[in-house]
């Protein structure tokens, strides 16, 4: 962040229009936001609910419903033997909000608890920087695991 706001091609040419203490909340704000929600659509428009399931539960499934706006990263499939699954889509930053709209789609939505067995839920999470460490995915993974949700690192 700090090599773009000093570079003279970026921060200085922001500085021609902007207060000096206003080109790094631009910089954060308008542009790197932007590109971690273009990359991380991407990287998640790549990914298959369906192979997902696959992968984790050896089992075929078909998507019966897709998200749409603000839940776009948000599918429910079933298996041919009628189990449910929710697969839900978000960053390694905000794997919680992930989590919620799972959780949100389950309460919302009729018929997904069946004999009250709720769906199965697996999160696909897009690391958004260089950052994300082995013990920051154990964390992760070991944390949704208590409460019974798989967890894939997209992009990794």
């Amino acid at each position: 962040m700090d090599s773009l706001v000093e570079d003279a091609e970026i921060g200085g040419v922001l500085r021609e229009y902007l207060a000096k203490e206003k080109v790094r909340t631009y910089i954060k704000d308008g542009i790197l936001n932007a590109y971690a929600k273009k990359f991380t659509k991407n990287v998640l428009d790549e990914v298959s609910p369906t192979d997902t399931i696959q992968q984790i539960y050896g089992v075929s499934s078909s998507v019966i419903q897709q998200g749409t706006g603000k839940d776009a990263r948000v599918s429910v499939s079933r298996s041919d033997d009628g189990a449910i699954f929710v697969v839900s889509g978000g960053t390694v930053l905000k794997w919680e909000t992930a989590l919620r709209k799972a959780l949100e789609l389950i309460a919302r939505v009729p018929g997904l608890t069946i004999d009250g067995k709720t769906p199965t839920i697996c999160l696909h999470l897009v690391p958004t920087n260089n950052g994300l460490t082995v013990a920051d995915k154990k964390h992760i993974t070991t944390a949704l695991a208590a409460v019974g949700v798989q967890t894939i690192f997209c992009n990794d």
